[in-house]
């Protein structure tokens, strides 16, 4: 939980902006009186630098309130940034004591304009304009914006302007904004300045739920779930003479791993790297199915700095560089395959790869993790429907978009490595036109489905997850700009409608197979439960603002 008061009462100290009027019983303005209906907020919004008088000591509580000044309020809680006036309004001048707060909230999605160019700073704000910035401000804080109030209640509801509905229903609904009679609510009135000090008194005093904490609970949920998952499969692996060390890392348990990991939960992890450590099959066991636990073992190294994960990673680059490849570089996902070559293996494979060359610093294999992408991306995917395992032929024949929704989240979770950790410019232009037109096929539920190209084909969470997943990884060094924050809040908020107490279905769109689980786990897949977790671990750390501090 967070109060926006306390963020403001910190500034303004700092900034030395404050001059509390600590006098209770009387005025500050002479045209404010001590009974009047608006007093403690005017006498509030004045104390905290919310608010100034018009001079002369006075306040004018029936006067309006520009557009531009309201934006300077939220631009002074925010603590004043440094801003970029690219794009700016061109009624928006400089000079003006409103041109770094307008090109500020422009920048935030803050406010809008009143067309394309023009923003109409000294327009009076009418109530559901200052509603909607209200709104805005608090999404662009992180802050949950889910409450709505009944606006049917009021007699003029018709009055509110479309692109104000939701902003004006939540205002309403938090309190913000109350009726100026019993049955009006005059959304198109303009905003006086006694009424705005009220609603910034209500607002700054409201108790909004951060989306860190709305969703950590839910995350900490599929972490419980999944760290269940994985346990079962290795206790199958104790206890079962048929399930092989090689089902233990088929790659939906790798992105438990990793999804584990990211969360901090260490000891499950240690665990199952050390089971696979110490299994005597281990060294026939190296293929692109193991990539994604490899990746988990160099992040260990990172953490702890133990030599025998170290020497565990370089084990697995052995067998990943002996691997056949293609005429092109490609490393083929089975030994048999034919020149077809299949995307399953590069979602495996490349992660690892990427990690491993900025980990230890090898350029050699950077190339190698960056080639993977880049023979997609140069000669196509396969456009099939269903099923389309494969990516492109050894001919480079196919051409199009990839028509599985799971393939494509292969392929983005070998996308978002290498964006994130090979830093070759060329491949990354490449990567970001991939990631825009794989947004284009976002289904209207914000889902993606088990095949892409179908709107009708039932939502795969695994597809999310990975494709997701491979985003979030772009954004932690600034790349997948196509993807705005509205949209992953979106993807996010939609996939929590396929958790139930912590267990993530909708992954297995009538595909058994890739690895079964015992008991209470028979009707779950580990490929949409680590997926969605590894993707819901990276939005916490977006939400709280570390993603860029990540590896």
């Amino acid at each position: 939980m967070k109060r926006i008061i306390s963020v403001i009462l910190a500034v303004l100290t700092l900034s030395s902006v404050l001059t509390v009027h600590a006098l209770a019983d009387t005025s500050p303005f002479s045209d404010v009186s001590v009974d009047r209906w608006s007093f403690a907020s005017v006498v509030f919004a004045y104390e905290h630098g919310l608010m100034n008088g018009v001079g002369g000591g006075k306040f004018s509580p029936e006067g309006t309130m520009t557009r531009a000044m309201v934006v300077t309020v939220l631009y002074r809680i925010e603590g004043e940034p440094e801003v970029d006036h690219k794009d700016g309004f061109t009624d928006v001048l400089p000079g003006k004591y409103y041109y770094d707060p307008v090109a500020w909230a422009r920048s935030a999605g803050v406010v809008n304009g009143v067309s394309e160019t023009s923003f109409d700073p000294n327009g009076n704000v009418t109530r559901e304009q200052l509603a909607s910035m209200l709104f805005r401000f608090c999404d662009f804080k992180n802050l949950l914006v889910d409450e709505r109030g009944a606006v049917s209640a009021f007699a003029d509801r018709d009055k509110i302007h479309s692109y104000a509905e939701e902003s004006v229903s939540w205002a309403v609904g938090v309190g913000l904004i109350r009726g100026v009679k019993d049955d009006k609510l005059d959304p198109r009135g303009f905003a006086t300045r006694e009424q705005v000090a009220a609603i910034l008194k209500r607002f700054v005093e409201t108790d909004f739920t951060t989306l860190y904490d709305y969703y950590l609970p839910f995350v900490e949920k599929i972490a419980d779930y999944s760290e269940g998952m994985l346990r079962s499969e290795m206790e199958k692996l104790s206890a079962d003479p048929n399930y092989s060390i090689h089902d233990l890392h088929v790659w939906g348990n790798g992105l438990l791993a990793i999804g584990l990991n990211d969360f901090g939960r260490y000891d499950v992890v240690e665990d199952y790297i050390d089971m696979w450590m110490n299994h005597p099959a281990r060294g026939g066991i190296l293929s692109t199915d193991a990539g994604l636990a490899g990746y988990v073992v160099i992040d260990m190294y990172e953490r702890t700095g133990d030599e025998k994960y170290a020497e565990l990673a370089r084990e697995c680059l052995r067998a990943e560089l002996e691997r056949p490849t293609d005429k092109y570089g490609e490393i083929k996902y089975d030994k048999n395959e034919d020149d077809d070559i299949y995307v399953d293996g590069t979602g495996m494979v490349t992660p690892f790869l990427a990690r491993y060359s900025s980990v230890f610093g090898d350029e050699e294999v950077r190339r190698i993790a960056a080639l993977q992408v880049s023979n997609y991306l140069r000669m196509g995917v396969m456009p099939r429907l269903y099923y389309a395992y494969h990516g492109y032929s050894g001919s480079g024949a196919f051409q199009g978009e990839m028509g599985w929704g799971r393939g494509t989240g292969y392929l983005m979770l070998a996308i978002g490595s290498v964006m994130r950790y090979c830093h070759d410019e060329e491949v990354n232009a490449a990567c970001e036109d991939f990631i825009a037109h794989t947004m284009e096929r976002l289904k209207p539920d914000f889902k993606f489905g088990w095949t892409l190209s179908d709107p009708e084909a039932p939502s795969d969470t695994s597809a999310t997850g990975k494709i997701m997943w491979g985003v979030m990884k772009a954004k932690e060094v600034g790349l997948a700009s196509s993807v705005d924050d509205k949209t992953i809040k979106a993807i996010a908020k939609a996939g929590l409608t396929d958790v139930y107490d912590g267990e993530v279905r909708g992954s297995s769109g009538g595909s058994g197979g890739f690895g079964s689980y015992s008991d209470k786990y028979d009707e779950n897949m580990s490929y949409g439960q680590g997926a969605m977790l590894s993707f819901y671990v990276l939005f916490l750390r977006y939400l709280n603002g570390t993603l860029t501090d990540g590896r």
